[in-house]
């Protein structure tokens, strides 16, 4: 059954564990490897059926991929679960409420607390793609993880991104980016940080935000869960709680 709890709940965040931040820095130096292993096959691939200019169009289409899957994970993480889901609940929805309360925090994370939960969400598919998916002998294959691949690497560097769109002055490079749209710029951002914290979710890039405002798609997409899993309270979490800042 999916519990909504209100961005505000009062319970603070503990702060990362010494345990935790050694699976983290496990993760990610684990992402690391297997992109390595994932690319060295794929290189197999490139060898055997070539289509080298495929591979930009591939990586152009995992990168908005990514993007709008962004989104739809923060859609989900602000609007359905609570603190005690199990797993989910303190490492994915806990930080995103809480980041509505403190937009500012999510500065003071480091490299491996920014991106360590990413990395471990990844790692499950990743491992099985590794395993399972003939990337060398199979073109569907070869296609498909090229795909992928990309696709975790946008995932991975979201929350950074993420943090990067919160920094007042950012490095040069990152302002750079963010004035091209290639990543989340803080003007972009700054629309969802408006409450009820209900449109422009997605934060690898913010491409499909307005499309997705414009056409209500996530307002939509919650009326259609709400209406679809038992036990789940059918009005829009905005609508019960309405202005969080008045």
């Amino acid at each position: 059954m999916i519990q909504e709890d209100q961005v505000t709940e009062e319970r603070a965040r503990p702060e990362t564990s010494r345990g935790h931040y050694l699976l983290e820095v496990f993760g990610i130096l684990s992402f690391v490897l297997l992109v390595l292993l994932i690319g060295v096959e794929l290189y197999g691939g490139m060898i055997n059926f070539g289509d080298l200019w495929l591979v930009p169009i591939l990586a152009v289409l995992a990168y908005l991929a990514a993007d709008f899957l962004s989104g739809y994970v923060h859609f989900l993480a602000d609007n359905f679960g609570s603190y005690d889901t199990p797993i989910l609940g303190p490492n994915f929805i806990q930080p995103f409420r809480e980041h509505h309360v403190d937009p500012k925090g999510i500065v003071g994370n480091d490299f491996v607390d920014a991106n360590g939960n990413n990395s471990l969400a990844s790692l499950p598919f990743m491992l099985v793609v590794w395993v399972v998916v003939p990337l060398e002998t199979w073109y569907y294959g070869y296609l498909f993880g090229t795909f992928f691949l990309f696709v975790c690497l946008a995932a991975f560097l979201t929350n950074q991104f993420h943090k990067w769109a919160h920094i007042d002055i950012p490095p040069a490079f990152v302002g750079w980016l963010q004035e091209r749209g290639v990543i989340l710029s803080r003007e972009h951002h700054d629309i969802h940080h408006e409450s009820p914290y209900d449109t422009y979710y997605c934060i690898t890039a913010g491409f499909w935000n307005p499309l997705l405002d414009r056409t209500r798609f996530f307002e939509r997409a919650e009326r259609l869960i709400r209406c679809s899993v038992p036990g789940t309270d059918p009005e829009l979490r905005s609508e019960r709680e309405g202005n969080l800042n008045g």
